[in-house]
């Protein structure tokens, strides 16, 4: 009977980790100079504004080509947060960034000029007046997190926890303090929900103080960094006259490695919060206790991940139907947000294929796995090709994807 649960455990856990992949955290590195192809349209005003209309359009080429080496060099929500100075230090002015370039060939089409363009972009001096104007921020990596943390509240004299089976889904007071925490010190938290619950309920054992063990394989399949194992509980302290009384918070908290599962922090603290109201009084407590238990274990986390994180392997992604552009950008803003991303850097990019080397925490399988869980509104993926340094995946427009039965 133990062999059939431990089987059914594992065999839940490795179905958990096709069907569970979270964003992740990507750092920003120096670039070099690299070759774009990309394309440039204009409208013609008039009969003879040809000339005009087709200077206008390699101008426009050359904003894209100098917008896709920003995006080697920013997040996402850095280029959305800094997009009017952005505007003002670099779109605006695209030739002081272009080494050279060449108009491969171009066409009139009604009153539209297009043009196709070969540009090489200076790596350096986009990267010179990103750190000049502040807006490119180097940032340390820092690692995911799941958080197992029970509690006890005046309100329930039962333990509540969000991977108990058959249990109401609850965030409890404490753990939403400490994952506001986290984020705050740029960690990324990993969520759950009640579809996570109930998957985690027939792959764990029932109880308030989860195992170890479980915990960290639980980490792996969601594709966390670290698991933050812990319990917490508030109780009446003093009474201060007939009205007011302080309440206690106390916590009791490890953080684990997935990779290894040895523990790398650990923290023990109690607060006191006093109150008319018990429930107010009650969720106070909660809150405060988890925010500054958060705050110590993020420091003695982010300093035993600078040592013993691990390092992240390049697979290369040979990607094909990148003609539209549009689509072959979503998916590289998809791609560097996803758990275990470092770095996504463009190797090459043709008219319809492209070449990515992908800095990831990880096997090429298990990035796979990751991707295959997006869903665009445009186009699919297709992963077809699956190596131990390599991944080969095609971009297949909604239009030509046939509806699944």
């Amino acid at each position: 009977m133990p062999a059939k649960k431990s089987l059914f455990r594992s065999t839940t856990l490795l179905l958990f980790a096709l069907v569970m992949s979270l964003i992740a955290i990507r750092t920003s590195e120096a670039m070099s100079s690299k070759t774009y192809v990309v394309i440039g349209t204009e409208p013609i005003a008039a009969e003879n504004a040809i000339t005009g209309a087709r200077n206008q359009a390699i101008t426009n080429s050359l904003v894209t080509a100098v917008g896709l080496a920003v995006a080697d060099s920013l997040p996402v929500d850095a280029m959305v947060n800094r997009y009017e100075k952005l505007n003002q230090q670099i779109y605006g002015n695209p030739g002081q960034f272009v080494q050279d370039y060449k108009v491969l060939t171009e066409s009139q089409q009604a009153n539209r000029y297009r043009v196709m363009v070969q540009a090489t972009v200076s790596g350096e001096r986009i990267q010179s007046e990103l750190t000049q104007s502040g807006i490119l921020q180097i940032q340390k990596q820092m690692p995911s997190v799941l958080y197992f943390i029970s509690e006890q509240s005046l309100e329930n004299p039962f333990p509540q926890y969000w991977w108990g089976r058959n249990m109401p889904y609850v965030n409890t007071a404490a753990e939403t303090a400490m994952t506001e925490t986290m984020r705050e010190k740029g960690f990324r938290v990993v969520e759950h929900g009640p579809q996570v619950q109930l998957m985690v309920g027939q792959a764990s054992a029932d109880a308030p103080e989860i195992a170890v063990d479980e915990a960290v394989k639980l980490g792996l399949a969601l594709h966390a960094d670290v698991v933050v194992i812990g319990r917490t509980v508030a109780e009446n302290a003093n009474y201060m006259g007939s009205d007011v009384r302080s309440y206690r918070g106390s916590i009791i908290a490890r953080a684990y490695l997935t990779k290894t599962g040895k523990e790398i922090a650990s923290v023990v603290k109690t607060t006191v919060t006093a109150a008319v109201d018990q429930s107010v009084g009650n969720r106070e407590v909660l809150q405060d206790v988890g925010s500054q238990s958060s705050g110590d274990l993020a420091a003695l986390i982010d300093d035993a991940w600078q040592k013993e994180g691990p390092a992240a392997d390049q697979i290369d992604i040979q990607l094909t139907g990148t003609h539209n552009l549009a689509n072959f950008v979503q998916f590289r803003r998809m791609l560097t947000s996803v758990s275990g991303v470092e770095d996504v850097k463009v190797k090459a990019l043709k008219a319809d294929d492209a070449a990515l080397i992908v800095s990831y925490r990880g096997k090429p399988r298990e990035l796979a796995d990751a991707l295959v869980l997006n869903a665009f509104e445009t186009f699919s993926i297709n992963i077809h090709e699956v190596k131990p340094d390599r991944l080969k995946i095609q971009l297949i427009p909604q239009t030509s994807v046939s509806t699944v039965q």
